[in-house]
């Protein structure tokens, strides 16, 4: 059974928190991941950086420059998620780019993640329909696929995603990139397609910033992920460790209280 299975029979709306691996190193990432899962974050998504992140908006590009110049790699990701595994129990899903899973080896990707305990991997640049070989033994092997949704999506590709969709589905709340908004408008459209065609969590992202935002989104929605303002958090704070795990908590505690 993959982690990401118990999401599915939760009452309570579900908060999935982005990190990115390696910012600003991979030490503090390895202790700030048990805080959060601690504090009762549902789900953690981490980010492996990449040259060229075409999802991400300004803050997430930047703290993946800051890994990129600490030389954080895939296989050093994992091995930090190895040692994490030990410590927690939520599921662990990876953000990530085709082409970095293309050079490691796509096979050999979706093994090393299984070993290291990762549940399964979101990958923005890489359409439900392509790659099927992939998917396949992705799906043999008990390792999901997350594949978001967007209000632009027509209703029949909407459908076809959230058939392939595992785990749960990613529903992109508005056009663009990641990073927070003080003001979010919403296109719900595809969430209505979503709900009368299937019965998996469906969680909300991009542009969530405050625990007000947060709340008005898991109205409609089973959860909600957090990027931007974490990693800002992330950016802030990551030089003092002591701080750092305070401040973590807290911004946890002030979005779950409102979900």
């Amino acid at each position: 059974m993959n982690r990401l299975d118990s999401l599915g029979q939760k009452k309570e709306k579900s908060l999935v928190i982005y990190i990115m691996a390696g910012d600003p190193d991979l030490k503090t990432t390895e202790e700030i991941i048990p805080v959060m899962a601690n504090e009762g974050v549902s789900v953690i998504e981490i980010g492996v950086p990449f040259s060229d992140p075409v999802a991400d908006g300004s803050v997430i590009q930047a703290a993946g420059e800051r890994a990129l110049k600490n030389n954080v790699s895939l296989k050093e990701t994992l091995a930090m998620v190895k040692r994490v595994r030990k410590k927690v129990t939520i599921p662990l899903v990876f953000m990530t780019y085709y082409n970095i899973i293309y050079s490691y080896g796509r096979e050999k990707f979706v093994d090393d993640c299984l070993k290291a305990g990762v549940d399964g991997a979101i990958i923005p640049d890489l359409p439900f329909d392509e790659e099927v070989s992939f998917y396949e033994y992705a799906r043999k092997m008990g390792f999901y696929l997350i594949y978001l949704v967007s209000p632009a999506n027509t209703p029949a590709r909407t459908k076809k995603i959230v058939e392939k969709s595992n785990g749960f589905v990613y529903y992109i709340l508005l056009k663009g990139v990641t990073g927070a908004r003080k003001n979010l408008v919403y296109d719900l459209k595809a969430l209505k397609i979503i709900r009368k065609i299937s019965d998996k969590p469906v969680f909300g992202g991009f542009g969530i910033s405050t625990p007000q935002q947060a709340a008005k989104v898991a109205s409609f929605t089973d959860g909600v992920i957090i990027g931007s303002a974490f990693v800002s958090l992330m950016e802030k704070y990551g030089s003092k460790m002591a701080r750092l795990k305070v401040e973590t908590a807290k911004f946890v505690k002030k979005f779950l209280t409102r979900l």
